[in-house]
């Protein structure tokens, strides 16, 4: 018999924790912690192109801290963040549950 599976993970929150400049400091809570591999995928995941400022295009990714997805980013990309974050979580619990 087949072990059930846990549900796949979401993002139960979103807040601004910070402001620095032009940029603030958003954590996204999951709805569980992930384990290792989980994190990999979602942090290496392949996502679309950026828009916005060079040093956003060509900065890094969110990080996954315990049950927390943290990021700065500039205030005018809030929108595509959030977009990235939604993708970067959907790849890794498709890739994580099979």
């Amino acid at each position: 018999m087949d072990e059930p599976r846990d549900p796949p993970i979401a993002i139960v929150g979103r807040s601004s924790v910070r402001e620095i400049g032009d940029r603030v400091e958003v954590e996204w809570a999951l709805s569980a912690v992930p384990d290792l591999e989980w994190i990999e995928v979602f942090q290496f995941a392949s996502v679309a192109d950026r828009e916005g400022p060079v040093d956003w295009i060509d900065g890094g990714g969110p990080d996954v801290v315990v049950d927390t997805v943290r990021w700065f980013v500039p205030t005018a990309s809030l929108d595509n963040a959030g977009v990235e974050v939604a993708h970067r979580l959907e790849l890794a619990n498709l890739r994580c549950r099979s």
